[in-house]
């Protein structure tokens, strides 16, 4: 990361530190302001757990960070990237607000949410404590195992690495970044491509702490990789001494596709499940599927009659 400038709870410059609370949300921000508050409200709404928020605004020119500065809420830091790094430098960008989170907060357990991603169902944050301390091994999880309704298949993700260690790429000074610690990883038990799915995952502080010793928050700026962030997550993770789990569908309160809804909007509340992606654009977010409405909109229609029939809403 080339730089970043920083807005703290308030409005003041600069950061509060030790922040009260055990958990916090991260979430990188690119343009579309309407659809990055209609996501911080479902935070809002349904994480009544103390907790703090860290938005990293990728440099956007539409809009999209004067709006997250004028909506600020007191549990918000807004982060900003020098220069738009896009989504093949989302590494970056991450490991910038899991540093943050390291230096100015005793938070333990780290939600990491896509701006497409949209919390549908309350405690969720609750319900990942209780998971990561039954099984302390695990420092990510999230959707691992299996999509909803199917394998998921890592095949892609591993030819690309294996391309990118091509042994011509070392002889011109491109070896990725990450060579060493994937084979420190592999020595783990880590397997090429592995990952826990990106658009909404949890990550432990112990994790980040320990991929902060291995030095993977700190990626250098020309890491020759274009190496997803899911997959660079899930595999520092391994290679610093922590094992991946999986928190999602059937049993668990995700339900991720990469791109669309696994169902309608009002299916997936009914099903119970707890955070859901990618709520913008593929199958099931369209009008024809929603009752003549976008899923993001049931959604919000569904958040405000939760809202209105909650305590905070009396």
């Amino acid at each position: 990361m080339t730089g970043s400038t920083r807005v703290g709870p308030k409005g003041q410059d600069g950061i509060r530190t030790n922040e009260t609370g055990r958990f916090a949300v991260v979430i990188p921000i690119g343009p579309g302001k309407d659809e990055a508050l209609d996501t911080l409200d479902s935070v809002d709404q349904f994480c009544s757990e103390p907790h703090i928020v860290v938005l990293v605004d990728d440099c956007t020119q539409d809009g999209t960070y004067e709006a997250l500065c004028a909506k600020k809420r007191p549990n918000w830091y807004i982060l900003r990237n020098s220069q738009p790094l896009g989504v093949l430098r989302l590494v970056h960008t991450l490991s910038a607000a899991y540093r943050f989170v390291l230096a100015n907060t005793e938070c333990d357990l780290v939600l990491r949410l896509d701006q497409d991603a949209l919390l549908i169902g309350p405690e969720v944050l609750s319900d990942a404590a209780v998971y990561a301390s039954k099984n302390p091994l695990i420092g990510l999880f999230g959707v691992y195992a299996h999509d909803y309704d199917r394998p998921r298949s890592f095949t892609e993700h591993t030819r690309q690495i294996n391309r990118e260690l091509r042994w011509h790429r070392k002889l011109m000074g491109l070896a990725p970044a990450w060579e060493q610690l994937l084979f420190t990883a592999e020595k783990f038990g880590y397997r090429r491509g592995d990952n826990v799915f990106g658009g909404a995952y949890f990550i432990t502080r112990g994790c980040l702490a320990s991929m902060d010793r291995a030095g993977a928050l700190t990626v250098p700026f020309n890491w020759h990789s274009s190496l997803m962030e899911d997959v660079y997550f899930s595999m520092a993770a391994v290679g610093a001494g922590h094992r991946l789990g999986h928190f999602a569908a059937p049993d668990g309160p995700l339900s991720l596709e990469w791109r669309g809804l696994p169902y309608p909007a009002n299916e997936c509340v009914r099903l119970g499940y707890k955070i859901v992606h990618s709520v913008d654009k593929g199958k099931n977010t369209d009008r024809q599927s929603n009752g003549n409405r976008t899923a993001r909109e049931v959604f919000r229609e569904l958040r405000t009659l939760s809202y209105l029939n909650s305590p905070r809403g009396e």
